[in-house]
């Protein structure tokens, strides 16, 4: 199997191909542990408006990358800095999500790696990431890349839905770029 391509920078244009990795990527995920519903009335439009002003946010708060194979985006990845108001880490990855039939081919590496070094580049040297505590699979990966289990805590989602989730914490953003590399 060849390495993925490198991430780039998402622009305007992905904000459509960004909302559909999104949306699949969730329904496929998050199934069983998500109300069916939540799933399903997930709308790619509103998701690729919401994706639209992220990218053309003119204080680039955030930074997008995507993943491709053949020209097609495949996975996203979305990073800053913390938005909790923590004194334990200066960074976050806010979101990272592949269409499930390109997983375990290394574009998630990949993107943590890009990440990482796209908040140093900030002067951000630490980062968190936040998953859904049943997420086995995605805290299985980032503990595989040097992730610390840092706590727990309750996530709403809409009306009437909680769920809990559990962050990872990486204090030194170097050390997950050499690990990431390494794979």
């Amino acid at each position: 199997m060849a390495e993925p391509s490198r991430p780039r920078l998402a622009v305007t244009a992905d904000a459509g191909a960004i909302a559909h990795v999104h949306v699949e990527s969730w329904r496929a995920t998050y199934r069983g542990m998500l109300p069916d519903r939540i799933l399903a009335e997930m709308d790619p439009g509103e998701h690729e408006r919401r994706w639209a002003r992220t990218l053309q946010d003119p204080y680039r708060r955030s930074v997008v990358l995507v993943a491709e194979e053949e020209g097609r985006v495949v996975g996203f990845a979305s990073c800053g800095r913390e938005r909790d108001g923590e004194q334990d880490y200066e960074g976050e990855l806010y979101a990272i999500y592949l269409l499930r039939e390109t997983q375990g081919r290394g574009h998630g590496r990949a993107l943590v790696e890009a990440s990482a070094a796209a908040l140093e580049i900030r002067g951000i040297t630490s980062m968190v990431v936040w998953v859904l505590r049943d997420n086995t699979g995605a805290r299985a990966f980032y503990e595989r890349l040097g992730g610390v289990y840092l706590r727990e805590r309750p996530l709403d989602l809409v009306a009437g839905v909680t769920v809990p989730e559990v962050s990872y914490l990486w204090p030194d953003t170097a050390g997950l770029i050499r690990r990431a590399r390494a794979g």
